[in-house]
């Protein structure tokens, strides 16, 4: 009796081992990595960046594993878009197809905290009734004629089955990666001008709140490459906001980039104001992030001509600077991973398409361990001399300062009592991984276009 038990046993056990191993996984994703916790992620950093990190074509969860652990040398950080393969027509090509195994992938134990693209970055394609991923690629590059074809094919609100199919996909990733997600943005490329956007804004946040109470959304950005593209986009917020938007987002979203030539500083702030302004003539209370702002390496490129990775390296504590000062409760810079060469914003990133580390890479790092978290922080002056206080959650207190042309002095013993302070150097020639550090005398502070850190 026993040994018959024994062999039943045995036999159940083998069958039920060989039926497990046959069944595929319903979880694509391999457990690697510590095991994700939604109290780990810690969303007070002040910075942020582009991701887009990840490979259109990966061939395993490894490289996106790896993708990842770059980043993580950065510091901790804010990721907006990790890249391709999120769009909704990449996520669910079909209306019964759902493909989740990219966004699993690059979610599964990240523990940064994430601010995503509903619809992906690529605008907000309706996926079904004439749209073609094959089309869309097949243009030439230029983002001309992508944002054209997208535009074309945008998700069309007042049509009763594009609702009906939006609010499946809205709902369903939004509750699929709300333990992983908080701050979502329904925004696209091809900006606030773009046709429908208002429909799309009022009824995608609704659908994200329902979904997940708790999670932060993002109007679609005011995005300005150069001042032309700025003011377009100013006007369409207007607009939008004066149809009733002004109630269906949580965070107002800013992108602006600007020639570097000329009043550079005061351009920045000046279109910060502008954008304020808008909010302010509906009476729009609401944080604000800069979710797009850089400096591009390449000289001919059409954001930045005319610069360099010398010149990207300053502009990294500029702009982190100012925005902040002006209010920005976050700043990102776009972008840290090469692009396509075809890309405008190729240029831009804190790594080259060969994952090199430029100067820009540093000086960011150097931002992020020095004042990534900080409490405040307050424009001191403003004229040739630009210092900026920063105060952290420790009360200690970091200064960042340049001249605006030239060579100046600064004089801090109005700020500071000690005789002596700590002045870190940033990075601007490609080699270089540490940065220059010295004491000096607090009412003679050598100060050049490139900003310097300095620490009581």
């Amino acid at each position: 009796m026993n040994f018959k038990f024994l062999l039943s046993l045995i036999l159940i056990i083998s069958l039920f081992f060989i039926l497990g191993c046959s069944v595929e996984n319903d979880d694509p994703i391999s457990p690697i990595g510590p095991e994700f916790s939604p109290e780990s992620v810690d969303y007070s950093i002040r910075f942020g960046v582009g991701a887009h990190i990840y490979p259109r074509d990966y061939n395993s969860v490894t490289e996106v594993y790896a993708a990842t652990k770059e980043v993580d040398e950065l510091g901790y950080v804010f990721l907006r878009h990790p890249g391709a393969g999120i769009a909704w027509y990449e996520v669910q090509p079909t209306r019964d197809t759902w493909n989740f195994e990219k966004l699993d992938a690059v979610l599964k134990d990240n523990k940064h905290p994430w601010l995503f693209p509903v619809y992906g970055m690529v605008g907000n394609v309706y996926p079904f009734g004439g749209f073609s991923k094959t089309e869309m690629e097949s243009n030439d590059g230029s983002k001309e004629d992508v944002i054209s074809y997208i535009t074309e094919h945008t998700t069309d609100m007042s049509d009763p089955q594009v609702k009906e199919d939006a609010e499946i996909f809205v709902k369903t990733l939004v509750d699929r990666y709300k333990d992983h997600i908080k701050y979502w943005e329904i925004g696209g490329n091809e900006g606030l001008p773009a046709p429908e956007k208002f429909g799309i804004i009022s009824n995608t946040y609704p659908w994200i709140k329902e979904t997940d109470p708790d999670a932060q959304v993002l109007i679609t950005a005011n995005c300005g490459d150069g001042d032309w593209a700025f003011y377009d986009n100013i006007n369409a917020l207007d607009d939008i906001l004066a149809q009733g938007a002004t109630e269906s987002f949580d965070i107002a979203n800013f992108h602006y980039y600007g020639y570097i030539t000329g009043e550079f500083e005061e351009r920045l702030e000046e279109r910060y104001d502008e954008f304020v302004a808008v909010l302010d003539k509906h009476n729009i209370n609401k944080p604000i992030w800069v979710t797009e702002t850089g400096t591009c390496a390449d000289a001919d490129s059409e954001i930045s001509p005319g610069a360099d990775e010398f010149r990207q390296a300053q502009d990294v504590l500029k702009r982190l600077s100012i925005y902040s000062a002006k209010g920005a409760e976050k700043v990102f810079w776009y972008s840290y991973g090469g692009h396509s060469p075809n890309d405008l914003f190729y240029g831009c990133g804190l790594v080259d398409k060969l994952g090199n580390k430029r100067p820009a890479y540093y000086n960011y790092k150097l931002m992020v361990d020095k004042v990534g978290f900080y409490d405040t922080v307050q424009k001191l002056q403003g004229d040739n001399i630009w210092l900026f206080k920063y105060v952290n959650p420790d009360n200690s207190e970091i200064y960042v300062a340049w001249a605006k042309s030239g060579t100046d002095t600064l004089d801090l013993s109005n700020y500071v009592s000690e005789n002596e302070v700590t002045v870190t150097y940033i990075i601007e020639d490609s080699g270089v991984t540490v940065h220059d550090i010295a004491v000096v005398n607090v009412d003679s502070i050598d100060l050049t276009e490139s900003p310097i850190i300095v620490e009581v």
